[in-house]
């Protein structure tokens, strides 16, 4: 398996996912699949900009954009973290601007949280100005409880 390549302008690294034989170009979003790593030992200062999934352990000073980011235990982020899907069980220390929100039991966040669904494990700390985004369709479903209905009781059952 190829490894992701990482392209540095100035201030802003990019990571590309490799291209197949005979690929010309990265395919298309439709197979983002892919998903590159960053591991526990690298320290990166500058922003980073991946057109595949991210799974950081390592440390990085500055912005992270991708489609999903993965936070390991031992990962750190000092900026802001922009992504459809984030999942941190490490530190985040800047702003977090997300669809979906999984803040794990080993998890510190502190800063500006703006998400539209939300999961917080027990011992997942969450500190500064958080706020809940409509979802883009307009709707607020994913804010009202909906009723279940039980199974019909059977016909033995005493509280009938």
């Amino acid at each position: 398996m190829e490894t992701p390549t990482f392209t540095n302008n100035g201030n802003q690294a990019r990571a590309d996912r490799p291209t197949r034989a005979g690929e010309s170009e990265p395919a298309d979003a439709g197979e983002r699949n892919q998903m590159s790593v960053i591991g526990a030992d690298i320290v990166i200062t500058g922003n980073i900009e991946a057109s595949v999934d991210l799974h950081l352990e390592g440390k990085v000073v500055g912005d992270v954009r991708c489609a999903t980011l993965i936070l390991g235990e031992s990962s750190t982020v000092t900026g802001r973290v922009y992504a459809t899907r984030v999942k941190i069980s490490g530190v985040v220390e800047g702003a977090i601007d997300t669809k979906d929100l999984a803040v794990e039991a080993t998890a510190r966040v502190s800063g500006e949280i703006s998400y539209e669904r939300l999961r917080v494990s027990n011992g997942g700390v969450m500190e500064g100005n958080v706020t809940r985004k409509v979802a883009a369709g307009g709707g607020d479903d994913g804010a009202r409880l909906k009723l279940v209905e039980s199974a019909k009781k059977s016909k033995r059952d005493p509280e009938e």
